[in-house]
């Protein structure tokens, strides 16, 4: 007990004498999904889209934490993103055996990312700052392809990273790199009762972003994201008829267009 007294007191006398401040930012978000399953290398079907076809908006809270006289400092960032809108689909009716590109259609789909992200900025010089963060995530995707076939893929991730920061008068520049590590991958299928358990949903992701300052509260934001998304096959699961289903492996080449709005206090 006297010990959790004492960290509380640590914690509390250290927000004491740093400086706080905080960043709130809108953006909004086009997304172009590259989309793949495949069973032993054989093309089964794709989802495909422009950025004007996937559109949302990401929100973002920042509180910067900062030691009074030292030049590092410290970062807690919650992000969410949502996506609305279709993806062409090429593929098959499921057992018609007619192969690939048989069968065209529009899937609309809904995607929910939730980050909250821990870093540690190391400010090298005046001008270049190094950023390694630590960061927990949720991701949700809604594939309807029809009204009677929806499939859900949901998962938890572990996400470190690294980003290098340069300053060039009132321009910021980031470009990062990010490992999604995925928790718990599952996806439900309509029609039956028991979650597809996937073999692992992972993503690697490369980021740009560039941040011009207006004046001390007020700044544009916008930003390039290249993502690689590899699911593996799941486990089999049976329907109510007892034919055994899997749902097989896929690639994802994602890419992100973000433009935005940051207000700092």
């Amino acid at each position: 007990m006297l010990l959790k007294t004492g960290i509380g007191v640590l914690f509390f006398s250290s927000l004491l004498v740093a400086k706080v401040s905080v960043d709130y930012s809108v953006s909004f978000v086009g997304m172009s999904m590259d989309y793949k399953e495949y069973d032993e290398g054989v093309l089964l079907d794709s989802e495909s889209s422009s950025y004007s076809d996937l559109i949302g908006t990401e929100l973002k809270y920042k509180y910067k934490i900062q030691d009074e006289g030292s030049s590092d400092y410290n970062d807690i960032v919650f992000t969410v993103m949502a996506l609305y809108g279709n993806t062409q689909y090429t593929g098959s009716y499921i057992d018609s055996n007619l192969g690939y590109s048989s069968l065209a259609s529009t899937t609309s789909n809904t995607i929910y990312d939730f980050t909250l992200e821990f870093a540690h900025i190391y400010q090298q010089t005046a001008y270049y700052k190094v950023v390694v963060s630590l960061g927990f995530g949720y991701r949700f995707w809604r594939r309807a392809l029809s009204a009677q076939q929806i499939e859900d893929y949901t998962w938890y991730s572990i996400r470190p990273s690294v980003a290098f920061s340069y300053d060039y008068k009132n321009l910021n520049i980031s470009p990062g790199f990010e490992y999604q590590y995925g928790i718990r991958p599952r996806m439900y299928a309509s029609g039956f009762n028991e979650a597809f358990k996937l073999g692992a949903a992972n993503i690697m992701e490369f980021s740009l972003p560039v941040e011009y300052t207006i004046n001390q509260h007020f700044s544009l934001y916008g930003s390039y994201i290249y993502q690689y998304q590899k699911i593996r096959e799941s486990a089999v699961v049976y329907d109510s008829s007892g034919i055994g289903y899997l749902e097989p492996q896929s690639k994802a080449y994602n890419e992100y267009i973000k433009f935005g709005i940051v207000f700092k206090y």
